[in-house]
């Protein structure tokens, strides 16, 4: 059976994913506007790992760090794409790709499987993910065009 703290834990792993693929983007871009963008995105996952990480130590959990090995893989191959010509566009679909597979996967764990607070905290956290997609989507629609 799994516990919350195990699906909090899981949902903290994403987080940390998303902190470094962001980071690895950012780093790559010169200073513009899309680089905000992108930092406003960033800076919103590291407060989503604070919190997480807050909560768990709060209610008597063990907060389990970094991204494990699927995250280094992830990682890996975001690094790799920057080697090539990475070009903004492809940069944000690989994100919003990112984004939409994270939160579908972070609603899939904690369903049914956390307290009401829990969900609460969770509940705020998905709102931003949701709206990073939506900041996303329109970032790629402002490059189309």
């Amino acid at each position: 059976m799994t516990t919350s703290f195990e699906v909090l834990n899981d949902i903290l792993t994403g987080e940390h994913m998303d902190i470094e693929q962001y980071q690895a983007y950012i780093d790559s871009l010169p200073h513009s506007p899309l680089r905000n963008h992108l930092v406003t995105i960033l800076t919103d996952h590291k407060q989503h790992a604070e919190r997480l990480s807050y909560f768990i130590q709060m209610n008597g959990g063990h907060v389990e760090a970094g991204t494990g090995l699927s995250g280094k893989v992830a990682l890996w191959k975001t690094k790799l794409e920057k080697w090539r010509e990475n070009q903004p566009l492809n940069m944000l679909e690989k994100l919003y790709d990112g984004e939409d597979k994270g939160l579908a996967r972070a609603l899939q764990r904690s369903e049914g499987k956390v307290m009401d607070s829990e969900k609460e905290m969770l509940d705020k956290i998905f709102a931003d993910e949701r709206e990073h997609l939506k900041q996303l989507q329109r970032l790629r629609e402002d490059l189309l065009q």
